[in-house]
Order: C-alpha cells, then sequence, then structure tokens
C-alpha cells in the first residue's frame, strides 16, 4: 500500500471568491484519478465571510461524466478565519470513508455547503493564471452537498487549491480468529516497522498491486 496525493496545492492561493444565499453552493476542480485508490481526505483553503458569519460545508467528489456525487466526507466544517487577504484563509481537511475511485475517472474535487440560510458566507482559495486549469460551480439553494452537480459558471485557466490524499496497492489477508481482514504488508527498516506496497511481476518489471 503506499498514501499519495494529487490536485492542484503546488503554490498557495493568491486570490479567493465568496458566495452568500445561494451563490457558489458547489464548487469542483476539474480533474481526473490518476490510478484506482481509495481516497482518504481532501484538504481545502477556506475562509468566513465576517465574524458573524458560521459557514458550514463538505469536501465532495463528483463524477464528472455523469455529474453524480461519488461522495462527501464523513463530517462537515466550519472555518473560524475571518477573510481579509488571501494569506489568512486556512487549511482545512475533510475525512473521506476511503471510497474507491476507478483510474481515469473524470472528476469534480471541491465543496458543496449550506446555501439557504444568513449568515453562512463562505470564501475559497484559488489561483489564478492557471493554463489549462478550471473550476467549474452552481448557484442553489441547498442544506447539503448537491447529489448531482450541473455547471453554473466556470473559472477559466483558475485552479481551486485542492490536495487530494489517497491510497493504493494491494493488501495481504490475516486471519484474526473469525475471518480474513486485509492489512498493509510491513517491512523492518531497522527500528520500525513501515508500511510498504504489495508489488506482483508480470514478467518484466514489479508493479505495485492494485487489488
Amino acid at each position: 500500500m503506499a498514501i499519495k496525493t494529487f490536485g492542484y496545492s503546488a503554490s498557495l492561493p493568491n486570490s479567493a471568491f465568496w458566495g452568500g444565499v445561494p451563490y457558489y453552493a458547489n464548487v469542483g476542480y476539474r480533474t481526473t484519478m490518476p490510478e484506482k485508490g481509495k481516497v482518504l481526505s481532501i484538504k481545502l483553503k477556506l475562509a468566513r465571510y465576517s465574524d458573524s458569519d458560521v459557514p458550514i460545508v463538505w469536501g465532495v467528489i463528483w463524477n464528472r461524466s455523469t455529474g453524480a456525487k461519488i461522495v462527501q466526507s464523513t463530517n462537515s466544517q466550519s472555518p473560524t478565519n475571518t477573510f481579509s487577504s488571501a494569506s489568512t484563509l486556512v487549511t482545512y481537511t475533510f475525512d473521506f470513508p476511503e471510497t474507491e475511485i476507478q483510474a481515469g475517472t473524470s472528476l469534480w474535487i471541491g465543496y458543496g455547503k449550506v446555501s439557504n440560510q444568513n449568515p453562512r458566507a463562505l470564501y475559497f482559495g484559488k489561483r489564478t493564471s492557471m493554463s489549462g486549469h478550471n473550476i467549474d460551480s452552481n448557484d442553489v439553494s441547498q442544506s447539503a452537498p448537491a447529489s448531482t452537480f450541473s455547471v453554473g459558471e466556470t473559472f477559466t485557466n483558475e485552479a481551486l487549491w485542492v490536495e487530494v490524499t489517497y491510497k493504493t496497492g494491494g493488501q495481504v489477508k490475516v486471519w484474526d480468529g473469525s475471518a480474513q481482514v486485509a492489512k498493509p504488508a510491513k517491512v523492518w527498516n531497522g527500528s520500525s516497522w513501515g508500511e510498504k506496497p504489495v508489488k506482483a511481476w508480470d514478467g518484466s518489471s514489479w508493479n505495485e498491486s492494485n487489488d
């Protein structure tokens, strides 16, 4: 098993955008699942609009081919940092229930928020002048992330600051006394046991197992 990341987090946000009721209810960064894996979490740069705002927001992944929601974070969060500039955005981590996504799946990765109540205005961090990157959003009244994403507005050549953490690679199975349970393979490095990916020989090279 190996832990990996993708998305756009190479540079800190140089811009941010905000929405109250019902604006920017769902926001997604266009990307593709690089390989078969189980999503563990995503990170976003967020802030509240004012000291009186209490945003309620979830991390969400949608299928960009069908619009269907694949999964949302196990819990919502409410940013408590008030926006004044991009530097005041804070990184929030949204944990996921290890949902497996196939390699090459076209995705929107971002957030869905409560957008039918005031005061819950939310800022999201992004990078401008990012050729080839796009952020899609919509303005809908909702109490939870949309089950189907439909594009209302596009930020062309801009990247939502988002980092996806996922795990890939097969595991070994161990009998726990009543059932076979998947466990990560571990290797002794001289001082501790560290997790390592399971690999299989295909006749010419060792490839990371993804089963």
